[in-house]
C-alpha cells in the first residue's frame, strides 16, 4: 500500500472513532484495504493485533462503529482466505 494511502486512512479513522470505541486512543497503522468495499486492515501494535475495520466516512458517535474485529496474524489469515472463497 502507498504511503500516501496508508496516511489518508489512518486519518480517517482518526476522525471516525468516537471516545467510547475500543481503539480510540490507540496508534493504527493501514496495511491494506479491499478495493470492492470499505474494510481496510490496520495494524494496532499496542494489541499486537490486526484490526479488520468497515470505514463509515463520517464522525461515529458509538461504540458500534466503526465496525471493527481484531484478529491475530494467523486469525486474519484463515479469514481472508475464507472471504477471498467467498468472492
Amino acid at each position: 500500500m502507498p504511503k500516501s494511502m496508508s496516511e489518508n486512512l489512518n486519518k480517517e479513522l482518526t476522525k471516525e472513532l468516537s471516545p467510547s470505541h475500543q481503539l480510540y486512543g490507540k496508534f493504527a497503522v493501514a496495511v491494506a484495504r479491499r478495493t470492492d468495499n470499505d474494510d481496510v486492515i490496520f495494524w494496532i501494535d499496542e494489541l499486537n493485533k490486526y484490526a479488520v475495520i468497515h470505514l463509515t466516512y463520517s464522525k461515529e458517535t458509538s461504540s458500534e462503529f466503526p465496525i471493527t474485529t481484531l484478529y491475530t496474524l494467523s486469525e486474519l489469515e484463515k479469514h481472508c482466505r475464507n472471504i477471498s472463497s467467498i468472492y
